[in-house]
């Protein structure tokens, strides 16, 4: 009789923590999220089109970009990217692009798909290195390819 009611004591106790621990889960404060957003202005250095296959425009065609980054009017970065040509539909141009930024912190890659002549484009930032080892979030590249281009790097943290 004596194992019983151990047992059941025992019991008892390990479903009191079991309800005291789901409690505590279930109204423990959610973890707030940071980010941390860069804003830079983007100042086109050059593009070069590279031409494969047929000739003319065609899937697998190349555009490498490079750009100067600045804030407050100052340089602070560089760029680089590739775009390879996807698809053609009329006049429609969707590239897959790949984005390298360089900041004084390190680097941030960045990749998506891209409609050639759209203004915005909102890329997966894919990782980085120094200061943005890691990262994860979102870059947005607007006014694309005009002189008013920025981007804004929307770090998670």
């Amino acid at each position: 009789m004596q194992k019983k009611k151990t047992y059941a004591v025992f019991g008892v106790a390990a479903s009191g923590l079991l309800v005291l621990g789901m409690s505590t889960a279930l109204t423990a404060p959610a973890q707030a999220s940071t980010k941390e957003v860069i804003e830079l202005a983007v100042g086109n250095n050059g593009v070069v089109h590279t031409d494969v296959g047929t000739p003319g425009l065609s899937v697998g065609d190349e555009f490498v970009y490079a750009d100067k980054l600045s804030q407050g009017g100052r340089q602070i970065g560089k760029d680089g990217s590739s775009c390879q040509v996807t698809e053609l539909k009329g006049s429609k141009i969707t590239t897959n692009c790949v984005l390298s930024v360089q900041l004084p912190k390190g680097q941030i890659t960045a990749q998506s798909l891209w409609v050639k002549g759209s203004d915005t484009v909102r890329m997966a930032i894919t990782g980085g290195t120094g200061a943005y080892r890691g990262a994860t979030g979102e870059l947005t590249c607007n006014d694309i390819q005009t002189p008013k281009e920025t981007y804004r790097i929307t770090l998670d943290r």
